[in-house]
């Protein structure tokens, strides 16, 4: 639910007409405390909003449950409480860790401090005082991953809870000013409704969100004062892995690793910053979320998790991402700098990676360079530029680009990026571009997507993550809605449309596709969706028509169980043939499915399936289809939350694939591991983490020496795991 939120309000937007003037927000004459909010209201209670308006599932009604608002602030910190009236029995939260509230009723604060009308900071907070936080730039996904200092409390009553907030200045950015004025907005989402209402009122006609905020006062002038911090850790671990890749001479690594590194930062007025980390945390407590890779032609993304890369990574973001800090694959050391100035945002990174990519072998280390700037020179229209460098030895990638978003009215948004990048490697260089459209359209009823990139062959993509080079593709998107009104169960239904073809440089077609479905939405977080599929692609000088259909649907009908599911079937082409089979086009089929079990507010059971298989016609020697691969992954998680600070998670992770070596060059296996952890994380940057893992794959260990043999069970431990983590945030 939160994350469907938050993606809705990106593509949505925030009215402020019916807030004619400039608002104040008053001093607090002492910082606000929970308890004076739960019987009734105290006299010094701030700026009071009571005004919310539905946006789903009913675009401009009152909010269905009472809901007060409380702003106000002091020479250190701004200030929200929340009063939200409802039935105790029916409000859905749990006792969670820090950024788990998926799915519970939150409420939400909206500070756009420069008020560029561009960037906010976002805060949600469900009834248990759990804290998620991200930041928003104007035509690009939140930035779920931006953690900062900030207080929260909650706390059931017997008719609804009640929420206070405290930011301090010290976590926020905004103009040195003797005035400040902000864009500010709050929200609540009850989710058992699908209900999300906010002050100012929020419409689905219009898009954008920051430009649309209410515009309020902060009448004096506001200083973040000394800021400083330094953030050291300390990883110990012991580990014993085998090294299986080679069967006939397997290898056992053992390691006890003691390692220390820490994050500094420095403030440098009230809006720049400055960041130097030595040895960064590799953040390696963390797997990360299964996904399919098997099968796939092209790189699938798997996120950045380390904490100096995904702090103020929103700084670099452009339409298409020309810097994936996951490409720095083990950092030395490093600083980076980011800032506003007026209308100016910037930023700039140097960092050394250690680690070689294919092809080095004459250096040591990867010496890599960033800078980013960005003028907005309207509220409506900005200009960015982004440089990247890596050099390594005689080998050196540069890339160029700048970039625009254009907002032409309330419904109309247009992007472009254009980029060039030069390959060196000793006196041998290779010039590439990257070009690209894209305009959005917003309304109540229709939404429409197209887009139009040109990247050619030979792009420098070692910091990019750019999973297909030398094409040109058209890509469009055109969504019908129908609005139910006062319906407690279907809010809104429509038909989608979905097509995109590419083309090689040389203007040879490469493949199309052409998606059409219907999907609903209703209340408790359900919905469907039924897609058909018909593409074309072309493979090895090959040309293959395929088919489709795909059905997803899920709910959280019951406050207890939360159920996703995407099932679907595809003509696939087989791109891992083995040895003299050319590839072929199969039918594959594919399995996901999310379960979650609220056991207790304090306990959740979380099941992750994800199957997915390919099967081909039989030949002239066999008759029916044969199988190529089969794949499974499935994730078993238990957690414990004893306070919102300290909890516990088990977690099991079960791989089996079952090739067939006539037909496929993937190697079959099973693998179960399972990992345990304790966690008692205070805020970001102090957290206490130990933990054990084990790993057992379907090998044995025969002869003398010893060499490793395929079996049916997982009958050999082949890692092992146990660490202990520390780290602790000192502010000056």
């Amino acid at each position: 639910m939160l994350k469907k939120i938050i993606l809705s309000l990106l593509l949505s937007g925030v009215v402020s007409g019916a807030v004619a003037r400039d608002l104040a927000i008053p001093r607090a004459a002492q910082p606000p405390k929970l308890q004076d909010y739960l019987k009734g209201e105290p006299a010094s209670h701030g700026f009071k909003i009571t005004e919310f308006k539905q946006r789903n599932p009913g675009d401009g009604t009152p909010i269905s449950k009472p809901t007060t608002a409380y702003l106000s602030y002091d020479d250190t910190h701004f200030y929200a409480v929340f009063v939200a009236k409802d039935d105790p029995a029916l409000i859905r939260a749990r006792i969670a860790k820090r950024e788990d509230i998926d799915g519970d009723d939150i409420v939400i604060l909206e500070l756009d401090t420069f008020h560029d009308k561009r960037r906010s900071f976002s805060f949600f907070i469900n009834p248990y005082g759990v804290q998620f936080d991200s930041k928003r730039t104007e035509g690009f996904d939140p930035d779920v991953n931006f953690d900062t200092q900030w207080e929260s409390e909650g706390q059931l009553t017997d008719d609804g809870y009640v929420v206070r907030v405290a930011i301090p200045f010290k976590s926020l950015r905004f103009k040195s000013a003797d005035v400040q004025t902000w864009g500010v907005g709050v929200g609540r989402v009850i989710s058992r409704l699908n209900e999300e209402s906010f002050w100012p009122y929020i419409t689905k006609q219009i898009a954008g969100v920051v430009p649309q905020l209410a515009t309020v006062k902060i009448p004096e002038k506001l200083s973040v004062g000394r800021n400083a911090q330094i953030n050291p850790f300390v990883f110990a671990g012991n580990s014993k892995v085998l090294d299986s890749e080679n069967l006939q001479k397997p290898m056992w690594q053992r390691e006890n690793k003691v390692q220390g590194g820490l994050d500094a930062k420095w403030v440098l007025g009230d809006a720049a910053a400055v960041d130097v980390t030595i040895k960064p945390d590799f953040s390696d407590v963390d797997s990360d979320e299964p996904q399919i890779v098997v099968g796939k032609r092209y790189e699938v993304l798997f996120p950045e998790k380390r904490p100096f890369f995904l702090e103020n990574s929103s700084f670099f973001q452009t339409p298409n991402p020309l810097f994936f800090s996951r490409r720095i694959a083990q950092p030395s050391a490093g600083v980076r700098v980011t800032g506003r100035a007026d209308s100016w945002s910037y930023g700039g990174l140097l960092i050394d990676d250690e680690m070689q990519t294919d092809g080095e072998t004459n250096s040591p280390k990867a010496h890599i360079s960033m800078a980013r700037v960005q003028k907005d020179l309207s509220s409506n229209f900005s200009l960015g530029a982004l440089l990247t460098d890596r050099k390594a030895g005689s080998q050196r990638d540069t890339v160029l680009g700048i970039d625009a978003r254009y907002q032409y009215d309330d419904n109309w948004i247009f992007q472009s990026q254009l980029a060039r990048s030069e390959k060196q490697e000793g006196q041998q260089k290779q010039s590439a571009h990257l070009n690209y459209l894209e305009a959005k359209h917003q309304g109540k009823h229709v939404e429409y997507l197209a887009k139009y990139i040109d990247i050619s062959n030979g792009f420098a993509d070692r910091l990019a993550f750019l999973p297909r080079t030398n094409y040109k593709q058209f890509h469009q998107e055109v969504r019908y809605v129908e609005h139910v009104e006062a319906n407690d169960f279907l809010h809104r239904y429509g038909v989608i449309s979905n097509g995109e073809v590419s083309r090689s440089q040389q203007n040879e077609l490469q493949d199309w596709a052409l998606d059409v479905g219907v999907f609903a939405e209703g209340s408790r977080d359900a919905w469907l969706e039924v897609f058909t599929r018909h593409a074309f692609e072309k493979y090895e000088g090959k040309g293959f028509d395929k088919r489709g259909w795909l059905v997803g649907g899920g709910s959280a009908w019951f406050d207890w169980l939360r159920v996703n599911t995407v099932i679907g079937a595809m003509d696939s082409i087989n791109y891992t043939p083995a040895a003299g089979v050319n590839a072929g086009l199969g039918r594959g089929r594919s399995f996901d499915v999310n379960v979650a079990i609220k056991l207790h507010p304090q306990w959740r059971l979380e099941e992750h399936l994800l199957w997915n298989d390919l099967q081909m016609s039989g030949d002239g020697k066999h008759s029916g289809s044969m199988s190529v691969f089969r794949n499974m992954m499935w994730r078993s998680k238990l957690s414990y939350q004893l306070t919102r600070f300290l909890g516990m998670r088990l977690i099991a992770d079960y791989h089996v694939l079952a090739s067939n070596p006539s037909l496929s060059n993937l190697t079959s296996g099973k693998q179960l591991n399972t990992d345990f952890q304790v966690n008692y994380t205070l805020s970001p940057g102090t957290s206490i983490i130990a933990g054990y893992g084990n790993r057992q794959e379907n090998l044995a260990q025969i002869g003398n020496p010893q060499t490793l043999v395929r079996t049916e069970d997982l009958n050999l431990r082949t890692g092992r795991r146990a660490f202990i983590k520390l780290n602790y945030l000192y502010q000056f």
